[in-house]
């Protein structure tokens, strides 16, 4: 940059001396009779020609520098902003929620594996009895602290965290020993009613204080480095999501080494290259050799039972200041990139999962190993155009893999109780799924119209495939007709191709993200509109059509080549007050009109009223 300011200011300079010849004192040239003196025309053309291709190769430079700066945003799960000098910031919000659901199972009487659909309040028939439940209604509230905060070391260095307090707990849990006392039930001790932490608490499913994430970031002179447990972000987030929103329940945290490089100019243009290694597993560990669990450095016993993801994104994306730019200059930002994961792992030591720093590791000769031999490639692929009115992005994703062992984990008979690796069969793995979203500004700031097809690939196995650890209650595999289970059996299946869109990628309020849970072995349409009626206050309305994959895999199936496709109908509002102080509330509605899919029999209509009070900071 320097040689293009030094050559712009030497041009300018020489321009303005030949101006200043021009416009001297008529007593600097008084007894003279030399003609004005002045640059040919040609010649001012030239400079001017020179000078304008200087501007423009210093603003492609500044432009340049300002994305190399910034290469890590936001989008590949790095830092979007620069640092700043206060040494410590603090982000995150508080949160209180509630939801009041009716009929979520649908009026569906449990299937052959004792399972409704959706959970039940306790109260109704054994679902053994394989009948229709009498109630479904079921009312909840929850809260969270989420803390997030950033240690600025330095104008380069920096340390960020996500912590979380009380994270989804129930309001009316922690209940004092005192509430429910014999001797002094309620309402006989007022005071019995007040909150109480204990140690491990067994009406706790979580701890109170959860550190969820802790990584560092060093802007170096080549690139951004981070490393630690960090959250994992990329495109729409089909795949993987960090699951940042106010009313979300997931998101993917990983234990990672990357570092985002500075644009490089390709064919293709500048693209951001990011080399990963994710640990996704360091199997069993040993504890300090001389102090045993708790003290000391803890340590993995076998590299062979590690499983490694080798990754790296290659993208083009524009910073949100680099997209308002464009965007004021009525020009379109064109982003696109590409996501590719190399995962594998050799074994597996299931005592390691089952009893931890307990396990008995030795000798190795009686130690159960699941002989996994697995490997995966994940590709991803991501693009997004926006203009001052329009945003057109998609994402698709495919798999490919193989397990050279698929195993169950169990006694070894009914009068054993040795754990034994039971091996099941190899296993491949075809994958694929994919969203396209379309989002037109009708009246800019006040009305936008959104429209959206996903689509995950499916497997005719019985059961769509959500919860594959789901078996009867005699631990046989569940027949056609079934809500869940295995998409392989080991004999004549002995491959897994529906594809599962990651939980925190939000398509409706019921169906998919509490009923099913997750798309997959579907595909859904869903027209949406936005109105801005207030500033701070918007309306949200969208419906969603979605239908099976694989007919064989729903509800209504009884057997191969049977079944319905149609899976309803949904329609969801919510809306949405922001103040400019840091508070937030909103409110949610949504139905479910279920087709033959989750048939036979008579269904029921489902609902949800929800509500949320967010402060955030």
């Amino acid at each position: 940059m320097s040689r293009l300011l030094a050559a712009l200011a030497a041009l300018l300079l020489l321009a303005g001396a030949a101006r200043a010849q021009d416009d001297k004192k008529p007593e600097e040239t008084k007894g003279t009779e030399k003609p004005a003196t002045d640059l040919p025309p040609e010649t001012k053309a030239a400079i001017q020609r020179e000078v304008e291709r200087l501007k423009e190769d210093l603003r492609d430079e500044v432009r340049a520098e300002i994305q190399g700066a910034q290469s890590a945003a936001e989008f590949m799960g790095t830092v979007a902003e620069g640092p700043k000098l206060e040494f410590f910031e603090l982000d995150g919000y508080y949160r209180v929620r509630g939801q009041l659901s009716d009929d979520l199972a649908l009026g569906r009487a449990p299937d052959a594996s004792g399972h409704y659909l959706y959970p039940v309040p306790v109260f109704n028939p054994d679902p053994t009895a394989g009948v229709r439940p009498t109630r479904g209604t079921i009312a909840t509230a929850n809260m969270r602290l989420r803390l997030e905060p950033t240690l600025n070391v330095s104008e380069l260095v920096r340390v960020r965290a996500q912590i979380d307090v009380l994270d989804n707990y129930v309001l009316g849990s922690s209940t004092s020993k005192l509430f429910d006392d014999p001797y002094s039930p309620f309402p006989a001790q007022f005071y019995g009613s007040t909150r109480q932490l204990y140690p491990n608490d067994p009406t706790a499913d979580r701890d109170p204080i959860l550190p969820k994430r802790v990584w560092g970031e060093v802007q170096t002179p080549v690139g951004l480095l981070s490393f630690g447990r960090m959250p994992s972000e990329w495109g729409l987030g089909l795949l993987t999501n960090a699951g940042g929103g106010v009313d979300e329940d997931y998101g993917d945290t990983v234990d990672r080494i990357q570092f985002a490089l500075p644009p490089v100019q390709t064919p293709i243009g500048a693209l951001t290259l990011v080399p990963i290694l994710d640990f996704e597993t360091e199997g069993a560990l040993r504890p300090d050799p001389r102090f045993g669990a708790g003290v000391g450095q803890p340590f993995d016993a076998d590299s062979s039972d590690d499983a490694r993801t080798w990754a790296v994104k290659a993208a083009r994306v524009d910073t949100d200041d680099e997209i308002r730019r464009k965007l004021d200059r009525n020009e379109s930002s064109f982003n696109f990139g590409a996501y590719y994961n190399y995962r594998t792992q050799r074994d597996s030591i299931p005592a390691w999962a089952q009893d931890g720093f307990g396990a008995e590791l030795e000798p190795s000769s009686s130690l159960a190993v699941g002989r996994r031999r697995s490997y995966g490639h994940v590709l991803d692929l991501w693009v997004r155009v926006l203009t001052q009115r329009w945003r057109v992005e998609a994402e698709a994703v495919g798999v490919y893999g193989h397990i050279g062992q698929a195993f169950t984990v169990g006694p070894a008979s009914d009068t054993d109780p040795t754990l034994t690796v039971k091996p099941v069969s190899r296993v491949e793995l075809r994958q694929w799924g994919g969203s396209l979203v379309t989002e037109y500004k009708a009246i800019p700031n006040k009305v936008t119209l959104r429209g959206e097809f996903g689509a995950a690939s499916g497997d005719d196995a019985p059961g769509f495939g959500n919860i594959p650890s789901r078996f009867n209650a005699d631990g046989s595999l569940p027949g056609y007709g079934t809500f869940e289970g295995p998409q392989f059996n080991g004999t004549n299946d002995r491959s897994i191709r529906n594809f599962r869109f990651n939980p925190a990628y939000k398509v409706d309020l019921i169906l998919f993200s509490r009923i099913l849970g997750q798309v997959t072995d579907a595909w859904y349409v869903k027209p949406k509109i936005r109105w801005d009626m207030f500033p701070g206050l918007a309306l949200d309305a969208q419906l969603v059509y979605s239908q099976a994959i694989s007919a064989e895999s729903t509800p209504s199936s009884t057997g191969p080549g049977t079944g319905t496709n149609r899976l309803g109908l949904e329609a969801d509002t919510m809306l949405t007050y922001t103040s400019g102080a840091g508070f937030q509330a909103y409110g949610q509605y949504g139905i479910l009109e279920p087709f033959g899919a989750f048939g036979p029999g008579e269904l029921s209509r489902a609902h949800l009223l929800a509500f949320g009070l967010v402060a955030k900071f």
